[in-house]
């Protein structure tokens, strides 16, 4: 009860308004500064993964595209479900309004520290090894050394936390069962994650590559499917949506009434989902033979759309267009996307949504695994990369028959510290990846120039 008491004033103190502000503070500051670059950059992002995934290589531990697939499936996992349902439930849709702005400036903020995590990133052997705690060392002045070492300090058991136990549990919460099912499937889960784990980050990203598409667009055809069956409801939830952003009480009736609370509970979500300012993603990007900063930057602009602006708000939709009952003022999970899928699939809806949940969730497990790895070498060396790999599948089992509540809240505290390290490090490098971006704006322009005289 004690520990449960602190996590709760700690969350409300570290993971509340404050450094969600932060990140849209930073996201505005970049989007200004660098032209909106993540809006003109859009299509060429998309470009690219859609070249990448046509004409992937095998050469080198890890190629660009491969270290995406890795990052997204870390970022794609059951907070597009699980914590979708979380956010409409406490927050109200106007919550989802909320995650689209902090996805928004998540993407200038995201292909910023993508990028830095390459320029300063450290040749290995023969590996690349990068992230905040490298760019924080390389990029900053020697006393701000301790700022990389208490982020990656905390960066362990956030990957346990948040890559893991919260992953885990929704998947285990959503095939259902007794305590002893549960924790059979964290035996599984967690035998599944060493054996991926023991080929290292090459073996993670050859896995990801094929699961992230998979799962991706089965989850947007059952979204579709239901939102078709209710397209005539569709004007009015995108109305809820934006009404509920800045009059809650109008849509919930009353049950949720602050803009506060719509606000930080959508950030949050958002940033739980997407990752965006927590510098976890750069970990992965980092380890591509291949990358350049900019061009590699632009896989983080596609990430967060991927994963917020199109399935977080699909989920939200489905939710909505379904007109399932919400228990405003009470956090959903699982239960209120399993209720919406049922309008449309019937019984099917539940073992649909099982599978979905353990592959997203398993996907995120073994994505964020990399994350540790890199972490727990970087503080204690080998010793250190050796034990996290024998604690990392046990926490599976942890996971799968901890107390839901208890385990997001942990995951809020600890992602809420994470991105109050990672941001100011963040603005104080931008100039490292924003001059690249303005001196190819500046060329472009040149260029034409030449070709009109």
């Amino acid at each position: 009860m004690v520990l449960k008491a602190f996590l709760l004033f700690a969350e409300n103190l570290i993971s509340g308004t404050f450094p969600f502000l932060i990140l849209i503070i930073t996201g505005v500051y970049l989007t200004v500064k660098g032209g909106f670059f993540q809006f003109s950059k859009f299509p060429k992002s998309v470009a690219l993964v859609v070249k990448a995934f046509k004409c992937k290589t095998n050469e080198g531990e890890i190629s660009s595209y491969r270290a995406a697939c890795t990052a997204i499936s870390a970022t794609v996992g059951t907070g597009n479900i699980a914590g979708v349902a979380g956010a409409l439930s406490i927050g109200g849709a106007g919550a989802v309004f909320w995650m689209w702005i902090s996805a928004l400036c998540g993407m200038a903020v995201k292909f910023g520290e993508i990028a830095l995590a390459i320029i300063f990133r450290e040749k290995q052997g023969e590996k690349y090894r990068g992230g905040p705690m490298y760019y924080i060392k390389n990029g900053l002045s020697k006393k701000f050394g301790i700022l990389g070492i208490l982020f990656t300090l905390v960066t362990i058991p956030a990957v346990i936390v948040s890559g893991n136990m919260t992953q885990t549990n929704a998947s285990v919460t959503a095939v259902g069962g007794d305590i002893k099912t549960r924790l059979i499937l964290g035996i599984v889960f967690g035998a599944a994650t060493a054996v991926i784990m023991g080929g290292g980050i090459k073996r993670i990203g050859a896995v990801t590559e094929k699961l992230v598409p998979l799962m991706s667009v089965i989850y947007v055809i059952m979204s579709v499917a239901i939102i078709a069956l209710n397209i005539d409801f569709l004007p009015t939830a995108f109305k809820m949506i934006i009404e509920g952003a800045f009059n809650p009480r109008a849509v919930t009736g009353g049950a949720v009434g602050s803009v506060g609370t719509a606000m930080m509970i959508g950030a949050s979500r958002g940033v739980f989902s997407n990752e965006a300012g927590l510098g976890t993603s750069a970990m992965a990007h980092s380890a591509a033979f291949d990358a350049d900063s900019n061009t590699q930057g632009l896989y983080g602009i596609f990430e967060v759309f991927i994963d917020t602006i199109l399935l977080c708000t699909l989920t939200a939709l489905t939710i909505l267009c379904s007109r399932v009952n919400i228990d405003y003022g009470n956090a959903a999970s699982t239960e209120l996307v399993r209720a919406a899928l049922e309008t449309g699939f019937g019984d099917l809806a539940k073992t649909l949504l099982a599978v979905m949940m353990c592959v997203f969730g398993f996907s995120s497990v073994i994505g964020w695994a990399v994350y540790g790895d890199i972490s727990s070498e970087y503080l204690f060396g080998k010793i250190g990369k050796t034990v996290f790999k024998a604690v990392y599948p046990l926490s599976c089992i942890l996971g799968a028959v901890v107390n839901t509540g208890f385990v997001w809240r942990a995951a809020a505290f600890l992602n809420g510290i994470m991105l109050c390290l990672n941001l100011p490090a963040i603005l104080m490098l931008n100039d490292n990846f924003l001059k690249e971006e303005k001196y190819e704006k500046t060329n472009r322009k040149f260029k034409k120039g030449i070709r009109k005289g």
